[in-house]
């Protein structure tokens, strides 16, 4: 089979369109990132009791900001948690989102955070619940700066904790050696996407020597229908003692996505049963009333 000059270009530039179509396909619209206050969110007076006695950090994912946990933070906080979280990793002239910026610039960002948040607090370990990228911030706290031990619990919402090949774009991309030469046009603007493809460097250096935290309980949800982190089972840690869950296994009729998850009640029952198992309630359908 032959191909002109023209019919290659036309195929490169198409993949370089799908690819950038893939990446942005997590990106908001105006309208979902229009700032919403959430009442209570940072407050330092809030006191820390027996039933709640760590602060509990939430930590957005990429192209997002700390907004994104409107559905999630104000109940989280009606039911007695201190609530704290930040928009990070914004990134040179790129207005509005958040994420964007080298993941190991976004992980010590929100390190200086959960540090404040604890000295302020009087408070030793905090409890972390991550959405994408936001769920191996924490890791990488731990792992290489000064977060060993100030984790109790690490909770994923659809983390990316292996890397994503975008639905196989990225595989694709490179068997036709687009990949790599398209690196420095994302990087001018996000370089945090290409750090996030399954293999990269950051991966590499993020899961050498296993991918969960000594001393944390950690748990994951995932979600069939992840458009971004994919195969969605890379979401997963595989280590003894950690729960992996499908939240299609909660209820077959959940349609959430990659964004979407974080809207989701019965993604939100899922959760508050990993933050205090003493009080669980089955998540499941019923859990959206």
């Amino acid at each position: 089979m032959k191909f002109s000059i023209a019919s290659v270009l036309s195929t490169a530039a198409a993949t370089l369109t799908i690819f950038s179509s893939a990446q942005a396909a997590a990106i908001p619209t105006p309208v979902e990132i229009q700032k919403r206050d959430i009442a209570g969110l940072n407050n330092y007076a809030c006191k820390l009791t027996p039933a709640h006695p760590r602060p509990l950090l939430l930590v957005h994912g990429t192209t997002l900001t700390v907004d994104s946990w409107s559905t999630w933070a104000p109940i989280l906080i009606k039911k007695g948690y201190c609530v704290f979280g930040q928009t990070y990793g914004k990134y040179k002239n790129v207005p509005l989102l958040g994420g964007i910026a080298p993941i190991e610039d976004n992980a010590q960002e929100v390190a200086n955070f959960a540090n404040e948040v604890l000295t302020r607090m009087n408070a030793t370990q905090l409890d972390y619940i991550g959405h994408s990228q936001g769920g191996i911030l924490g890791r990488y706290w731990i792992k290489y700066l000064d977060g060993a031990g100030k984790i109790n619990r690490m909770i994923g919402v659809s983390p990316i904790q292996h890397g994503t090949t975008l639905d196989g774009i990225t595989t694709f991309a490179s068997a036709l050696h687009l990949l790599n030469p398209a690196q420095p046009l994302f990087d001018a603007v996000a370089p945090a996407l290409y750090q996030m493809i399954v293999g990269s460097p950051f991966m590499q250096k993020l899961n050498a020597g296993g991918d969960t935290s000594p001393g944390v309980i950690q748990s994951n949800l995932a979600t069939r229908y992840d458009e971004v982190v994919t195969p969605w089972e890379t979401c997963y840690q595989d280590a003894p003692g950690v729960t992996n869950t499908l939240l299609q296994d909660l209820c077959l009729l959940a349609l959430n996505e990659h964004i979407t998850i974080i809207n989701s009640k019965i993604a939100l029952r899922w959760a508050l049963n990993q933050l205090d198992p003493s009080t669980a309630k089955t998540a499941n359908c019923l859990s959206v009333f």
